[in-house]
């Protein structure tokens, strides 16, 4: 059973107070148990405005070099900037959930609706702050409301910080309903789901970065969670192409454990419509492209049945299902006409499909539902850190994950007579798989960040399909369209993109925080004051 949250003013649409309009009514040292924290009802307002956290996880992949977004992160351009909206919001989330925490220690409300209350804040605690190391590595650990005199702290090691996310998300998980209890909000399934992602990143981030944590034990945590929430069967892969998954009448599947529920009565969400597609918001690249396997389930390179580039057409044939769920093949039909070659449509002569939904061939707006967390993903977590906590990993662990996925498309299985036979590496055909399954939905870019190959990746030509000058008739190469030697179109050359390995692989911290907070220092190679 799938969570939705409508994040907006409220959640769920319940008639309740909402917390600004509490604060509003009470100042915060009068949110006491004498005039507050009385019933269920007011620990659900105070716990519906920590559930805006979602939304500073990214959904889209233009960060990354699979499609292209004209993004300054994915070129290295970007600069220190005064304010930052993740560090921001994130601290007011945890601000939010300590305030909670703390009131909750006097209450006398029943203890078992308290801990799942406090559960719940825990969760976007630890959320919150591992998107914030995510982000920019050492933060400062917040575990109170601070007073003013508090408001000047260091930065704590990346390890720190992570062993108590893990805490916190551990403590949810153990005092949160089941998906089939929690009537909209945060899960058991939810919080082993947010455990076995935080996990695998920081596991992977430490094994191939150094970074202090022990890698292990957040493999295994990472395992393990993946591992319950599978085996709980409380949530199933859908049966259906892949694209289908994100339909708006398909929303209600049994494969969302997470997601913010979109409704045009609220103004502060961005709807999907056309333009995802006519106007495409992240372009598919030859990357991507090139990634998806031949039905026979070898690589294109090394595949016989791959019919090469003669055509836009051609280089679909004989793919991965997953392909055409991912990118529209040239010539579909989409609102009423042909989605024929046009470059200043899409940079690099692909449209992007997934996520979007065929009723925006007839309406402006569609109103679909964001995932922020599927079970495919959860399957892909289990099989990624059971290979990296052992070097291998078993054709019964990829029959228990990976390969329910393919089945799905009717895909063959990946196995290790497969692998050894073909002389290919599991490691890298399972980070193909995740790369795939999950492509565009906001993966790739932190994926490259904690393998630590964003730095043989983000700097070279961002790359399209391969140039066809009948397809392009009023087009002349050289002054319309750039190609490179084996004639595919360049989208941006490689010339104005660069990644510093020793400064890209965190974010800079804002000048205003390091204005603010003389105790806090930059990070390596941005400049900037402290």
């Amino acid at each position: 059973m799938r969570i939705k949250y409508i994040l907006a003013i409220l959640v769920l649409n319940m008639t309740i107070v909402g917390c600004d309009d509490i604060l509003d009514k009470y100042p915060q040292d009068e949110l006491s148990g004498s005039v507050f924290w009385k019933t269920e009802n007011d620990f659900k307002a105070v716990a519906n405005d920590l559930y805006s956290a979602y939304n500073l996880i990214s959904i889209t992949d233009g960060n990354s070099i699979d499609y292209f977004s004209n993004s300054n992160v994915s070129r290295g351009a970007h600069d220190v900037p005064n304010t930052d909206g993740v560090w921001n919001s994130a601290y007011a989330i945890i601000r939010r959930a300590n305030f909670l925490i703390e009131s909750a220690e006097t209450s006398t409300v029943e203890e078992t609706i308290k801990n799942r209350y406090i559960g719940e804040a825990r969760y976007f605690r630890g959320l919150a702050h591992f998107l914030l190391v995510q982000r920019y590595g050492d933060v400062p650990l917040v575990e109170t409301t601070l007073d003013f005199s508090e408001l000047e702290p260091e930065r704590d090691s990346r390890a720190t910080v992570i062993n108590k996310v893990v805490e916190d998300i551990e403590f949810a998980a153990a005092n949160l309903p089941n998906a089939t209890d929690a009537a909209g909000r945060v899960s058991r399934g939810a919080a082993l789901g947010m455990l076995s992602r935080i996990g695998l990143y920081e596991g992977t981030h430490a094994k191939y970065h150094n970074s202090g944590s022990d890698a292990n034990t957040l493999l295994t945590k990472a395992k393990n969670a993946a591992q319950t929430v599978i085996s709980e069967a409380n949530y199933s892969v859908f049966q259906s192409p892949l694209d289908e998954i994100f339909f708006d009448a398909n929303q209600d599947n049994d494969e969302v454990i997470i997601s913010i529920a979109y409704d045009e009565s609220y103004t502060n969400v961005s709807p999907r419509g056309r333009g995802h597609v006519i106007d495409a918001v992240q372009d598919p690249t030859k990357y991507l492209a090139d990634a998806f396997l031949c039905t026979d389930g070898l690589p294109i390179d090394q595949s016989p049945l791959f019919q090469g580039y003669g055509s836009l057409t051609t280089e679909f044939e004989n793919r991965d299902p997953r392909m055409t769920s991912v990118i529209w093949e040239p010539y579909t039909t989409f609102d009423n006409s042909p989605l024929v070659p046009d470059l200043t449509r899409t940079s690099t002569g692909y449209w992007p499909k997934k996520p979007g939904d065929p009723i925006a061939q007839t309406v402006t707006f569609v109103y679909t539902d964001v995932i922020i967390m599927r079970l495919a993903e959860v399957l892909l977590n289990y099989a990624e850190a059971a290979y990296e906590l052992d070097g291998s990993i078993s054709d019964s662990d990829l029959d228990f994950s990976i390969n329910k996925l393919r089945d799905r498309v009717g895909m063959v299985h990946l196995t290790n007579n497969h692998v050894t036979i073909n002389n290919l590496d599991m490691k890298e055909e399972i980070r193909r798989e995740r790369r795939i399954e999950l492509s565009g939905e906001g993966f790739r870019y932190n994926d490259i960040i904690r393998w630590k190959t964003a730095e043989n990746v983000l700097a070279n030509a961002v790359l399209g399909a391969k140039f066809q000058q009948s397809d392009y008739p009023n087009l002349t190469v050289g002054t319309d369209v750039n190609l490179d030697a084996d004639g595919f179109i360049i989208a941006e050359d490689s010339s104005v993109r660069n990644f510093d390995a020793s400064k890209h692989y965190l974010f800079p911290l804002p000048l205003r925080e390091l204005n603010l907070n003389p105790n806090l220092v930059q990070n390596p190679n941005w400049g900037g004051s402290n």
